[in-house]
């Protein structure tokens, strides 16, 4: 707003006005207190002039000003209301008085309290109470007696003029966000209920592999000896073909003990209790690579092993994740004349990625997902395995935190990366 001019100034620019008109009119006639007399006369005229332009101008000011504060004060999309020490509204702007489905000359008066449930009165008192007693902002939250419309929740923040026998208060409109929390409260308790049964489900199912297992073993250790003790007996009589059908017999009790003792191994990982500390993923690695050459000590393999490599998790069930990884890098590369198999690790986002990469026969992406479900296998079926390696590296992964994914095109090689929480 434009500072008004003090009395020197004022007198100044009058006087320079006076000069100025005179300069061309003609002289006046009279003595010389008449002369003065008029001059006085003409410069407090001017004077006056001035002011009132200065106050037409300030007058103008005022009103946009007023206009201004009055549309923000309106068209805000927050309540602003002004009450007594009895909870009267004194002002209100049109929020408030939308909000409360009122015209705003009828609100004016009316105690805010009538416009709340019973449930919410006390509060809304004691509310009251506290914002003229402790001088500072207080706050509240009460529902809106509503009969027509859905239940409105309201957030109250009010604070105690300096006077002390008003205050100013916002009110803000939360019944949105308070219906999606008790939307997201309802959804949380069925996805606890949800994820429940799908615990006790998946220990049912646990429970279950396990005794099938369990239970297959006596049968299956009786056929594996009997076969044993036919072949030994009998083979002398028997001719090529038939010592073949006992020897697949045979063969193949071996195979299912193999099925079973995953199946225990994958059975068990969910319930063994985790010990975390750090890990040497670098010597596990090592080991692993020591206990494959020994199996084909023929085969040209070339490992290549980051030194250093360490990690934060439970030592044997990450031994289980580098000796299935390893050995599945070591069993899909096994028709190359040189293999070469990399462990290392790299960084994204400051987190770290453990990889290990073949240069094996690699798969099509395309399937993909189907690599960690139990006796899911994209592979070749011309090499050992039976469907559950890496469905136990993605379980206790997933234990740990973390998670695991492939990357791979045919005839490329494999790549296979973890992560741990």
């Amino acid at each position: 707003m434009k500072k008004t001019m003090d009395e020197n100034e004022l007198r100044r620019k009058a006087e320079a006005k006076v000069a100025y008109l005179r300069a061309d009119a003609k002289a006046c006639s009279g003595d010389l207190e008449e002369k003065r007399l008029l001059h006085e006369l003409q410069v407090h005229q001017i004077e006056l002039e001035m002011q009132n332009e200065e106050l037409s101008q300030t007058r103008d000011e005022a009103v946009m000003a007023l206009e201004m504060y009055s549309d923000l004060y309106d068209l805000s999309p927050v309540g602003y209301m002004t009450l007594d020490r009895e909870g009267l509204v004194l002002a209100a702007n049109l929020t408030v008085a939308k909000l409360l489905g009122l015209e705003r000359s009828r609100l004016i008066g009316r105690r805010f309290s009538s416009f709340l449930g019973s449930d919410a009165f006390p509060a809304f008192i004691d509310f009251i109470n506290r914002v003229f007693a402790n001088q500072i902002k207080e706050v509240c939250e009460v529902a809106l007696l509503s009969e027509e419309k859905p239940r409105q929740v309201v957030w109250i923040e009010a604070v105690a003029t300096v006077s002390g026998e008003e205050c100013r208060a916002a009110v803000i409109d939360i019944s949105v966000r308070r219906e999606l929390e008790e939307t997201l409260q309802v959804l949380h308790t069925d996805l606890l209920a949800h994820a429940a049964q799908l615990e006790a489900a998946n220990s049912e199912l646990e429970a279950f592999n396990y005794t099938v297992a369990h239970d297959l073993r006596g049968p299956l250790t009786l056929i594996a000896s009997y076969s044993e003790m036919f072949e030994e007996e009998l083979g002398s009589k028997l001719d090529e073909q038939c010592r073949g059908y006992v020897r697949k017999i045979h063969d193949g009790t071996m195979r299912m003990d193999k099925i079973i003792n995953s199946l225990l191994a994958f059975s068990r990982i969910k319930s063994v209790e985790m010990r975390l500390e750090k890990v040497d993923l670098t010597e596990m690695t090592e080991e692993a690579a020591i206990g494959l050459r020994m199996t084909k000590p023929e085969r040209r393999v070339t490992f290549r092993i980051a030194k250093e490599v360490v990690a934060y998790g439970d030592a044997s069930l990450i031994q289980i994740v580098m000796d299935n990884l390893m050995g599945n890098a070591w069993k899909y590369s096994g028709k190359r004349e040189e293999t070469v198999i990399e462990f290392d690790v790299t960084n994204v986002g400051g987190k770290p990625i453990y990889f290990i990469r073949d240069n094996g026969s690699g798969f099509d992406m395309e399937h993909a997902e189907r690599l960690f479900i139990p006796f899911q296998r994209l592979y070749r079926t011309d090499v050992e395995g039976n469907g559950i390696g890496l469905a136990t590296v993605d379980r206790i992964v997933r234990r740990h935190g973390g998670s695991v994914w492939a990357e791979s095109k045919p005839g490329e090689g494999a790549t296979f990366f973890f992560t741990l929480g």
